[in-house]
């Protein structure tokens, strides 16, 4: 027997644990509780690297939010709005994964409201003279 989903392991546990009070400890099927934790073994050695993963891009975004607020910032003087970014700065570390890329979002459009140049030329907004894409031009 194959345990596939979380759901299914939550019940097994359940399960395990009203049969190893005393009374009802001889009805513990041994062969199924091997099985079982070896499969749950390495479906915790997968959640453990999951989490790692996790940590790492949350440092990513936490980094990326935080340097794009603190240029926002800079860009919009004032000692308001820099008192403003250090208080949202601190709040980062608080959010969900899901509250996380929400600001993402948010503050990538932000900064690039912001620094609005910056994006023209990478998204073809400033035209390039033809004369520079000849090769007979540096001839």
């Amino acid at each position: 027997m194959k345990l596939k989903t979380a759901k299914d392991n939550r019940n097994y546990v359940t399960e395990l644990l009203g049969q190893l009070s005393e009374d009802q400890l001889t009805l513990v099927d041994f062969d199924r509780l091997r099985q079982w934790l070896g499969e749950i073994g390495s479906v915790l050695a997968e959640q453990a690297e999951r989490q790692q993963g996790a940590a790492l891009l949350r440092e990513d975004y936490v980094a990326r939010i935080g340097g794009m607020v603190k240029a926002i910032a800079a860009a919009n003087s004032g000692t308001d709005r820099l008192q403003q970014a250090l208080a949202y700065l601190e709040t980062l570390s608080t959010m969900s994964e899901a509250e996380l890329v929400e600001q993402y979002r948010r503050v990538s459009a932000a900064f690039r409201d912001t620094f609005p140049a910056s994006f023209a030329s990478s998204l073809g907004g400033r035209k390039r003279s033809n004369r520079l894409k000849d090769p007979s031009v540096f001839k």
